[in-house]
């Protein structure tokens, strides 16, 4: 596939830009006009379909390491590294699978990162679920605690980045690092929540409800991502919280879409080895440093979702 060739524009390199997040994240460089590559592997979740010419696309794990020399190579001005392997019930059944291709990939990243000479700025694709079990809301200089493989893994590339921005001067503020907490929306893996929660209402298939539905999160709709990422990609050289602290239960995600549908979703009972009850955090700094502004709402995206699929006005 051939990429935009109006050179003058930057040139970005986006690893896991065909998944559910960064997908949105590809599209929307492109229609911006700069130079984007894709690296993917196409493994579950990936959205080849998306793939049209508009960009490069180079088929690749990032557990190869000549993923290395591949980006060092293309010496882009900015890398997004976002490509992991991020099921955490395979992370428990797999964790040397899992970890192995996740902490290789953040190490061999961040390698190809510190020897690109054209290089402006790295960020690095986080989830909340690297401060674990959350009574209080996280802020950014918390300690992480990872309670299960697949967190432990995507820590390694938050501590990668410390190393790398100390250890390296060329890397020096030229690092940041984004912690998000659910996010939701179109092309989402049908195995998670929300999408089997609207599933169901399809096709009338029960929801595995799991450990009673009491387990929290915070959820942000998947169009406020390639703004925000956008701000931390031109501007940060930190870690940054991503989260307008909409937090709900399954329960409660559950009695708001019965609620906007008018319809009732079918539920079973299901248990989930490993699950951490809560995870919230702080997003103060983020607003503070950047001017970061939601775009769309908890309910203005469940609505949007739910009006593609028919169940909703």
């Amino acid at each position: 596939m051939t990429k935009n060739t109006m050179t003058n524009n930057p040139t970005i390199v986006l690893t896991g830009g065909l998944g559910f997040i960064f997908s949105h994240v590809t599209e929307h460089f492109v229609k911006k006009g700069w130079n984007v590559i894709v690296i993917d592997n196409c493994s579950t979740g990936s959205h080849p379909e998306i793939i049209n010419g508009s960009f490069q696309f180079i088929l690749m794990d990032i557990s190869d390491q000549n993923i290395i020399d591949k980006i060092i190579s293309i010496n882009p001005d900015y890398i997004i590294h976002a490509a992991a392997n991020s099921d955490v019930d395979e992370s428990i059944l797999s964790p040397l699978f899992v970890v192995r291709q996740n902490t290789l990939g953040n190490l061999y990243i961040f390698e190809a990162a510190r020897k690109c000479s054209n290089l402006k700025k790295l960020v690095y694709a986080n989830t909340d679920e690297i401060f674990g079990e959350c009574r209080t809301q996280k802020k950014e200089d918390e300690i992480l605690f990872p309670r299960n493989p697949y967190s432990a893994s995507k820590a390694t590339g938050a501590l990668f980045r410390y190393a790398y921005d100390n250890s390296y001067p060329f890397l020096t503020d030229k690092t940041a690092e984004t912690r998000f907490c659910n996010v939701f929306g179109p092309r989402q893996d049908p195995r998670k929540i929300i999408p089997r929660i609207i599933q169901s209402l399809v096709t009338g298939e029960a929801v595995p409800v799991h450990n009673k539905g009491v387990g929290k999160r915070e959820y942000i709709y998947v169009k406020n991502i390639p703004s925000v990422i956008e701000k931390v990609l031109l501007n940060g050289n930190r870690s940054y919280n991503i989260t307008n602290n909409d937090l709900f239960s399954v329960n409660e995600i559950i009695e708001i879409i019965e609620k906007i549908t008018g319809k009732i979703v079918p539920k079973c009972d299901g248990i989930r080895p490993g699950m951490d009850s809560i995870y919230q955090m702080d997003s103060l700094r983020i607003k503070l440093d950047l001017g970061w502004k939601l775009e769309y709402t908890f309910e203005e995206g469940i609505k949007e979702l739910l009006k593609t699929n028919n169940l909703c006005q």
